[in-house]
């Protein structure tokens, strides 16, 4: 749910689509489509409709404390450089 969450926070105030998800994340749908559901449930994203003439549904952040301290977390994590140590 981490990834999934982190990802969906990085769309920011724009709609973004499950596919949009899948494609970032590399999660099968099997996975992504029941952990937005499960958000959308609990209020944490919003059901915006469909695209005109597709099957592409969109959806929204909501504002809450958890969607702002993941969206900070995301954003931490791609200001910080990753460093590997070798073995």
């Amino acid at each position: 749910m981490h990834t999934v969450l982190v990802e969906i926070t990085r769309h920011g105030d724009e709609p973004f689509s499950p596919k949009q998800i899948i494609d970032a994340t590399g999660l099968p749908g099997g996975i992504v489509h029941p952990l937005i559901k499960r958000l959308k449930s609990r209020h944490f994203i919003e059901y915006l409709g469909r695209v005109p003439g597709e099957k592409t549904t969109l959806y929204q952040v909501r504002d809450n404390p958890y969607m702002r301290a993941a969206r900070e977390y995301a954003q931490a994590a791609t200001d910080t450089p990753q460093h590997r140590v070798a073995s």
